[in-house]
């Protein structure tokens, strides 16, 4: 068995245990209010083409009385995903999805302190992917597992330094034999404001600002020298009750991303 061994220090601004939030593509607020339904399109700016504008994706979604998605359906040029969702007691029990005219499942358990503890991906002939996971007292995973087709694929395991701030991980995965470094540096709410482009690029890296309502406002690109590469700014428009109506995304103050939402209330 060939590995990789990734080894990731993310260091707090605070000592105090926190709930860590990753970072993908985005920070934004929770939901205000009893949210219906809502339409989200997104638009990107091909500035290259003489400013040309497509519609990339359009997302629909349905919520219950507590704000939870039951429903949602994403629409692209090439294809088109839908998803149910239940709920007991709040948490979120199973995923249905229908791609391409074919069905699958995802079901989900909890620990008593409603860590979501396994997810388990199947359709009508066998189970496809399998992830399981432990978490520390404070609701931050020490170990995860993921297994495809029945076969282990990839062990993460976790140790958190709270008095220090120090988050330490080491991930085996089968197949690759690279080992990859990074460090992530989080604030005393657990948002990640730095972390570098990626694992097989460590000297440059990014730095985000995010506001009181959790939503990130700019996302800096650095070289290893510390001087600029390009700022990434986003900027809001809220409605009366406090969700965001627009979200414009400019790359060194040209807008090159824009969505949109439309929010109706119980």
């Amino acid at each position: 068995m060939r590995s990789i061994g990734v080894i990731v220090l993310i260091i707090f601004c605070s000592c105090n245990p926190v709930k860590i939030k990753d970072f993908e593509k985005d920070y934004t607020q929770v939901l205000v209010g009893k949210v219906k339904t809502m339409t989200i399109k997104n638009y990107e700016y091909k500035f290259i083409k003489k400013d040309t504008t497509i519609l990339a994706k359009t997302t629909v979604l349905q919520f219950d009385s507590h704000n939870n998605i039951i429903y949602e359906k994403i629409v692209t040029e090439f294809d088109q995903n839908e998803h149910n969702y239940k709920y007991d007691n709040g948490l979120l029990v199973e995923t249905e999805t229908v791609s391409n005219s074919k069905t699958s499942f995802t079901t989900y358990k909890y620990d008593e302190n409603k860590n979501r503890i396994e997810e388990k991906s199947f359709d009508n002939k066998r189970v496809f992917a399998l992830k399981s996971l432990r978490f520390d007292k404070f609701k931050n995973p020490i170990e995860k597992r993921v297994s495809y087709f029945g076969k282990e694929k990839g062990i993460t395991k976790i140790e958190y330094d709270y008095k220090n701030g120090v988050l330490t991980s080491k991930t085996i995965v089968d197949t690759f034999g690279i080992e990859m470094i990074g460090i992530k540096h989080f604030n005393k709410k657990g948002y990640i404001i730095r972390q570098p482009l990626s694992n097989l690029n460590k000297n440059e890296y990014f730095a985000l600002e995010i506001d009181k309502k959790g939503n990130l406002t700019q996302k800096t690109f650095y070289r290893n020298d510390d001087s600029v590469i390009e700022t990434a700014t986003y900027k809001n428009t809220y409605d009366k009750t406090g969700n965001i109506l627009v979200r414009d995304r400019y790359l060194n103050g040209k807008l090159i991303e824009k969505t949109t939402y439309e929010i109706t209330y119980y």
